[in-house]
C-alpha cells in the first residue's frame, strides 16, 4: 500500500525495490516547478512520432481524472474497433519530472491494444496501458501520438489492495497522488510485416477468422518427427531475435492432429517471452526455433516432445504431444545489462 500523502507541497512517499529509470525521454525542469497545473498546461511534448519524446515541465502536474489529447496527427491506415496496434509509450511522473517506464528503451518491448474494446485490467501490463487504451479511438490513423494526464491514484486505486500492483508502481517510483503523463506512439497493426515464404510440405495449413489465425489444419500433414523443424512463413526485416531477448509475440498452439488449439494470444493482447538462455520462460522448442528469426516474421514450429513437455501432462496437451505453433514475433527487447563489479578491496578505483 503506498503511504499518505504528506502535507505543505511534500510528494507521498512510495517503497523503492530498486528498479531503475529509463534515460531514453529527453525531460526538462522549467521555472515555476512549484506551481501545480492542470492537464496539458503543465507540460509540452515534441520530437518525432516513434522516438522517445521530449518533455518540457512548465510547473508540477496536478493529478486529476484522465485527460487525453491527440499531440499530433498520423496519416497510416485508419483503426478501426477490434484492430491491435502496437504502441511505443512512456509514463513520466509530474511530480518528480523523471521518467518512470518507457518502451523506447531497448530493454523492454512494446505493448498491444486492443482499439474500442476497454475491458477490466486482469494484469499490471493491463493496467499500465489502461488510460492509453481508452483513448486510442476507431478512426485515429497509424503514426498518431496521444499525451494522457491522469493522477495515479485515479489510475490504481481500485487495485492498490493487489499485492502485485503495489509493489510494481512503487518499485517504478510513483506515489500514492503524482500527476502522471502518458505518451503513446500507434507505430503499426499487430502482425507479420515482410515477405511471403514458399509453403512447406510438413506444415498443417493455418486456418484464419478475421485475418488472424484460429487453428491448424492437419489433413494431409505427415507425422511428425523427433525433431524441431521450423518453416519461416512471413520473413521479416527487422533485427534478428537472440538468445536472452525479451520478445513481444501473437501465438496459436495446437498438438498433432488436435481437434482445436489449447491455447493462443491472437484474441488478446500479445504474450511476452524470454527465449534461450538461463532466463528463458518457455520450453526448449520456442528459443531453439524463435532465436535467429527476424522481427516481423511468422513462423511455424514443430516442437517433439523432449523439447516441449516430454511424458508429463499440461492441462489440454497430453503426455509426449508434439507441438505446433504458429508464432508472430512482433518486437525484441535487449536483456537488462548486468550490473558492473565492485571494485576490488584495496583497488584505487
Amino acid at each position: 500500500m503506498f503511504a499518505r500523502l504528506r502535507p505543505a507541497m511534500k510528494r507521498p512517499s512510495a517503497l523503492l525495490l530498486g528498479v531503475a529509470l529509463s534515460a531514453s525521454l529527453t525531460l526538462t525542469a522549467c521555472g515555476g516547478d512549484d506551481e501545480q497545473l492542470s492537464g496539458f498546461d503543465a507540460v509540452t511534448v515534441s520530437g518525432p512520432v516513434g522516438s522517445a519524446p521530449e518533455v518540457d515541465w512548465k510547473g508540477r502536474l496536478k493529478p486529476e481524472k484522465a485527460k487525453a489529447k491527440v499531440l499530433e496527427e498520423g496519416d497510416g491506415t485508419p483503426l478501426a474497433k477490434g484492430d491491435v496496434v502496437r504502441v511505443e509509450f512512456t509514463l513520466a511522473n509530474g511530480w518528480t519530472h523523471q521518467v518512470n517506464y518507457d518502451t523506447y528503451d531497448e530493454t523492454t518491448v512494446s505493448k498491444l491494444v486492443r482499439v474500442g474494446e476497454e475491458v477490466e485490467p486482469m494484469s499490471v501490463e493491463e493496467l499500465l496501458t489502461a488510460e492509453i487504451v481508452k483513448a486510442i479511438k476507431p478512426g485515429q490513423h497509424l503514426g498518431t501520438r496521444i499525451g494522457v494526464t491522469v493522477g495515479s491514484e485515479e489510475l490504481i486505486g481500485d487495485y492498490l489492495g493487489n499485492t502485485q500492483v503495489s509493489e510494481f508502481f512503487a518499485g517504478i517510483d510513483v506515489g500514492n497522488e503524482d500527476g502522471l503523463l502518458f505518451v503513446a506512439d500507434l507505430v503499426e497493426l499487430a502482425g507479420p510485416q515482410g515477405q511471403a515464404e514458399k509453403a512447406t510440405a510438413w506444415a498443417p495449413k493455418i486456418v484464419e477468422k478475421d485475418g488472424v489465425p484460429a487453428a491448424l489444419d492437419f489433413k494431409g500433414v505427415p507425422k511428425p518427427t523427433d525433431k524441431l523443424r521450423t518453416a519461416l512463413l512471413i520473413k521479416g526485416t527487422g533485427p534478428v531475435v537472440e538468445s536472452g531477448q525479451s520478445i513481444l509475440v501473437n501465438y496459436l498452439g495446437q498438438v498433432y492432429k488436435g481437434k482445436k488449439p489449447f491455447d493462443e494470444s491472437y484474441t488478446g493482447t500479445g504474450f511476452v517471452a524470454t527465449v534461450g538462455g538461463e532466463a528463458a520462460t518457455v520450453v526448449k522448442g520456442w528459443s531453439e526455433g524463435l532465436v535467429g528469426v527476424p522481427v516481423g516474421s511468422r513462423v511455424l514450429l514443430q516442437i517433439p516432445p523432449k523439447l516441449g513437455y516430454g511424458n508429463e501432462a499440461q492441462g489440454d496437451i497430453p503426455a509426449n504431444s508434439t507441438l505446433y505453433f504458429v508464432v508472430d514475433v512482433l518486437d525484441a527487447a535487449d536483456p537488462e545489462p548486468a550490473p558492473a563489479p565492485a571494485p576490488a578491496e584495496g583497488s584505487s578505483e
